[in-house]
């Protein structure tokens, strides 16, 4: 049988012990308040002390403070009759209660206070130390005096005395807490002074006064004051705690107030209301990094209580305790064996703070992972798409050079960053990844074609042909190839024709030329001959004009020159009637063209090249 039921079995029937009232009682005028009940039950004793101490010293006060109270205004249920319910109710007679079973007994005897204590013996005699509490609170309680005298009996007298004298801020205790009820501020403060002058080591009167300083917008220097008064008296008073940070906060000392929350805390690390209102109370007042001590033993101790993840989430986040908030950002998802939070999901801000708790630990990808989930569920938040868009900017620039630090022998994030560089402008850069990434990877066919383009960018069309040759030569895709170099070389044959230079026509010849070889088609031989006619055009030019510079040596160098240039001529011819069909117009006009400067060249080789 539980202590709880045998508590229940126990009182049965005894709620009328304390409301019955003489008759004769009722004739005289109505008392201020009701007649008090108060129980006594066995005192607590610590191991190795005769196990009887506890029975003995509660009876011993009980009695002495059923002789000493008003029976008009309190009534001590007997000796006698707590033992006879205890035996009834099949406890130990003398074993003390436990806490249930005691808060038990006084609901159903509607008890209105409590004397609990200890009691032990040594050399100095016997020792009880005791508290008065109000039943209606457990945690309005006042600390009485520890008594030491020879025998048990002594001590007990003292300890009542004790008792009755405490108990005189109780009438004046009451009316200031009515007079609070009534909104009566200023009679409460009243009320409560005249309490602590009738007992003046009160804490039950004193909290009242802290309660209605507080009402009445007393300066929060004053209720500290009065907390700080109890405090002196009983170190762990809960109220006189609370009532401390509330008034250092608003004396703006948060890293004081948040001491007073923590020690609030320690008085019942059961209380799991009491452990969330701290953790709030501490994260208000801008001190989360004192509570994170609080909150991560708690969520292991109750996983699935998810006011507690809740908490935990803020005041880790607010420490910038990375590692822990991205871990209980997590855990607000749900697991398997626990739940999620759906308040919490259903916040946009969450996921960009979860988001942002990855990026600062350290983790950018999970960091985009989260921040597009964000997307995902709130796919109409700008702020949320715009954190994910500056996520993923940053993880393009930092990907690669992580990526590379992991696989330093990857080809294919080499590539990957020639690309990007490219896209950035910075060709050299682009064009030297691109060459790490051919070395890797010798099978990389789209490297050599890669290398000619950054070549070709960076001014230098003949390294760029000589690695045109060697992707050929490494089984690179011809069609690719012959395309790249027909577009570089049309580009060549526009810029000749500006110039109307042979070398700058005879380097659009190789590119077109390779076309052509690689993958003929019509616009490669229609390109051809004319690229081959301006060639002619132009070799024939510098003939004459090296002729006319006059000398032996101009002489031969102009035969050579015309004769070069004659050979380019049927080459033109060939090349264009093959294209024909790409532009026959453009083809019939070179037509001419071509006959004239077969005539030219015709007529400069017969005196140029001619013995002097």
């Amino acid at each position: 049988m539980s202590s709880l039921h045998r508590a229940a079995l126990l009182i049965g029937g005894a709620t009328s012990l304390l409301a019955a009232t003489p008759l004769a009682a009722q004739k005289k005028e109505a008392p201020e308040f009701t007649r008090q009940g108060i129980i006594v039950p066995n005192f607590e004793f610590p191991a190795g002390q005769d196990r009887k101490i506890g029975r003995r010293a509660g009876d011993a006060v009980r009695d002495r403070v059923e002789g000493l109270v008003n029976d008009r205004e309190a009534q001590v249920l007997s000796g006698g009759e707590m033992r006879f319910r205890l035996e009834q109710g099949g406890f130990d007679p003398d074993a003390p209660l436990d806490a249930g079973a005691l808060r038990t007994m006084v609901k159903y005897l509607r008890a209105d206070e409590v004397i609990t204590g200890d009691a032990w013996r040594d050399a100095a005699g016997t020792h009880l130390r005791a508290r008065l509490v109000l039943a209606r609170d457990r945690n309005l309680r006042q600390l009485l005096p520890v008594v030491v005298a020879p025998e048990l009996d002594r001590a007990a007298e003292q300890l009542a005395r004790e008792v009755t004298a405490a108990r005189a801020q109780l009438a004046p205790q009451r009316r200031c807490e009515n007079a609070l009820r009534e909104g009566k501020g200023s009679r409460a403060i009243a009320e409560a002074r005249a309490g602590i002058a009738a007992y003046p080591r009160s804490t039950l009167a004193r909290t009242c006064l802290m309660w209605a300083l507080d009402r009445t917008g007393a300066p929060a220097a004053s209720q500290l004051e009065v907390a700080r008064e109890i405090l002196a008296i009983d170190s762990s008073f809960t109220h006189a705690l609370e009532g401390a940070a509330i008034a250092l906060a608003r004396l703006d000392r948060p890293a004081e107030a948040a001491g007073y929350w923590l020690r609030l805390a320690a008085t019942d690390t059961n209380d799991l209301e009491l452990l969330g209102r701290v953790i709030t109370a501490i994260a208000e007042i801008g001190q989360s990094p004192r509570a994170v001590p609080l909150a991560l033993p708690a969520i292991a101790k109750y996983p699935s209580n998810v006011e507690l993840r809740r908490l935990a989430w803020r005041v880790t986040w607010e420490s910038r305790n990375w590692k822990e908030a991205v871990r209980i950002g997590d855990l607000l998802f749900g697991t398997p064996e626990h739940p999620g939070d759906p308040e919490v999901l259903a916040d946009p801000g969450f996921h960009r703070r979860l988001a942002s708790a990855y990026k600062a630990n350290g983790q950018p990808l999970q960091a985009v992972e989260a921040a597009a989930r964000g997307v995902m569920r709130f796919p109409d938040d700008a702020m949320l798409y715009a954190l994910y868009t500056q996520f993923v900017r940053a993880e393009a620039d930092s990907a690669l050079p992580r990526g590379l630090a992991l696989f330093p022998k990857s080809a294919e994030l080499y590539a990957l960053r020639a690309q990007d560089l490219r896209a950035r402008g910075r060709t050299a850069e682009a064009l030297e990844a691109t060459r790490q990434a051919v070395g890797l990877d010798s099978t990389f066919a789209q490297g050599e074609l890669a290398i000619a383009q950054g070549e070709f960018e960076l001014g230098r069309p003949g390294s760029a042909l000589a690695a045109l040759h060697r992707g050929l030569a490494r089984g690179g895709d011809t069609a690719t190839i012959a395309q790249f170099a027909l577009g570089k070389g049309n580009a060549l044959y526009r810029a000749a024709n500006g110039t109307r230079a042979k070398r700058d026509y005879e380097l659009a010849l190789r590119f077109v030329a390779l076309a052509d070889s690689v993958r003929s088609s019509g616009q490669a031989k229609f390109l051809l001959g004319a690229v081959a006619l301006g060639t002619a055009q132009a070799t024939l030019t510098e003939a004459a004009n090296v002729a006319n510079a006059g000398g032996p040596a101009s002489k031969v160098q102009g035969c050579t020159l015309a004769r070069e240039g004659a050979g380019w001529l049927p080459v033109a011819r060939s090349a264009l009637e093959a294209g024909a069909a790409v532009a026959p117009d453009v083809v019939g006009q070179m037509a001419g063209p071509v006959g004239q400067l077969e005539e030219v060249a015709g007529r400069q080789s017969q005196v140029l090249c001619s013995p002097a």
